[in-house]
């Protein structure tokens, strides 16, 4: 593979991966303050309405390590245009669907895009760029990102109060055409060995396809439905028997979707099981700190938001100067900093009541971004570089599978904890003080344990000095 040595068009390269990285989870994010717009606009019900953010979150999910793998086989800049062509296309459809079903189809076509593009971004850092700016690279990746998940509610909710909600879908169609043209010009041109290529395991993909898919769809809509319903014992029942199909048959097939000897490495194994985790601290308490300020602190949803964009902000100021910091001293001491903290902070949140100080609520909150921060990049940074040459785009789908699975299972699991702790139907206004105290504490006490785990699969890691004794010529040129 080249690398890219111009500073210039390094820098290029770096923003082309960062937008694809914001539309992500930009799309995630923004498309929800307007659910109630576009709902009264199609006159239908919530339940199908909530379909659009979830038709797009178990496509995106689903399809990573696919497109990753599909990447490695047949070059990654055909995958990545091809990505922004995608989600380009599909979101012009999105804002001129005529009715809300054909907006559900377009949001699963917008949502493949999305997959191809994420998928790789990590991978393509760890192809092309220098070794020594690939922390940085991965610092702003994960900053884009976090601006995605902070802006979406704030963009979307001033979009669609002074233009419409097509226009949420609309402001993505020229940043997708300036991409596509400047992706032209800074990805090199990659041609894989032909010789060498391996044919794509469709089966296999189908089959993740169909068990993660299950698996996210379950943790979402069990809250709703019942995790006890037909609808979610149903989907359950899938999830069992396609995780058990896509595993007998990747341990048999010659080229599969992925490698499972690569989590030999306790490396990669311990790497993924850490970013699974923080992603569910982070989105399980990201979602349950709204009910806190305005069920418990009684602010009205604006001043919510507000306090919500602390650790947001906090997230992306870090995530830059870790991505640097590691480049010069290594993942695994931030990664052990990241867990420290996340202990620190989870500890504080179980003691955090209704009547609490606000000043010590919102240092817990800077701190409890900076610790997601500090972890992100570092640890991206660590899993690419044990990634085995020519399975980059492989590792980095596994890598945001792991991310967006963590998110969903966050929510699902924060959320299940307060509604056995405290005893009530999670959305009752009726609960006390005393009942939303037990729920928090509940759910923030098993947090604080996955904190612990955080920090003792950072300790357990091996770090750079490991990687140049065990690398060969060849990886260490590309």
């Amino acid at each position: 593979m080249i690398t890219i040595e111009s500073q210039s068009q390094q820098r290029l390269f770096v923003i082309l991966i960062s937008i694809a990285s914001l539309m992500g989870t930009l799309d995630l994010t923004i498309i929800n303050i307007s659910l109630p717009t576009i709902a009264n606009y199609f006159e239908t019900s919530i339940t199908w309405v909530s379909w659009i953010s979830i038709a797009y979150l178990i496509t995106l999910a689903s399809s990573l390590i696919a497109f990753g793998h599909f990447a490695d086989i047949h070059g990654y800049k055909k995958v990545y245009l091809s990505g922004f062509f995608v989600f380009t296309i599909a979101s012009f459809f999105c804002a001129i669907s005529p009715s809300i079903q054909v907006l559900i189809g377009c949001r699963i076509v917008q949502g493949l895009g999305a997959s191809m593009l994420q998928a790789i971004g990590a991978a393509m850092i760890a192809i092309y760029l220098p070794r020594q700016i690939r922390g940085w690279a991965l610092g702003m990746l994960s900053t884009f990102a976090a601006i995605g998940i902070a802006t979406g509610p704030v963009l979307g909710g001033y979009l669609t109060q002074y233009l419409s909600w097509h226009s949420i879908f609309l402001v993505n169609i020229p940043v997708g055409i300036c991409a596509i043209i400047l992706g032209r010009r800074v990805i090199p041109e990659d041609q894989p060995d032909k010789n060498s290529r391996a044919d794509f395991d469709l089966p296999g993909a189908l089959l993740l396809f169909l068990s993660l898919g299950s698996f996210i769809f379950s943790i979402s809509i069990g809250r709703i439905f019942g995790y006890t319903s037909p609808v979610i014992l149903t989907t359950a029942t899938f999830f069992i028997i396609g995780t058990a199909a896509f595993f007998y048959r990747e341990s048999r097939v010659p080229e599969p979707l992925i490698k499972l000897t690569l989590f030999k490495n306790r490396n990669l194994l311990f790497g993924n099981i850490g970013l699974l985790l923080v992603l569910m601290l982070y989105l399980g308490t990201s979602f349950l700190l709204p009910f806190y300020f305005e069920l418990g602190k009684d602010f009205s949803p604006d001043i919510s938001g507000l306090f919500l964009l602390i650790p947001a902000i906090a997230l992306i100021v870090t995530s830059f100067f870790a991505g640097r910091t590691s480049d010069r001293i290594g993942s695994r001491t931030l990664c052990i900093t990241s867990g420290l903290c996340f202990a620190c902070t989870m500890a504080l949140f179980t003691t955090m009541r209704i009547e609490s100080n606000i000043i010590i609520v919102v240092i817990n909150l800077v701190m409890f971004g900076f610790s997601v921060g500090l972890f992100i990049a570092p640890n991206f940074r660590l899993l690419m570089s044990y990634a085995p040459k020519g399975d980059e785009g492989m590792i980095s789908g596994i890598a945001m599978t792991v991310r967006n699975t963590g998110s969903a299972t966050g929510i699902a699991v924060f959320t299940m904890l307060f509604v056995l702790a405290s005893g009530k139907v999670f959305a009752n206004s009726t609960i006390n003080s005393a009942q939303r105290d037990l729920g928090f504490h509940a759910a923030f006490q098993f947090g604080f344990v996955i904190s612990l785990f955080i920090l003792l699969l950072a300790f357990l890691s091996y770090e750079k000095k490991e990687i140049s004794e065990c690398e060969t010529p060849e990886m260490k040129n590309s």
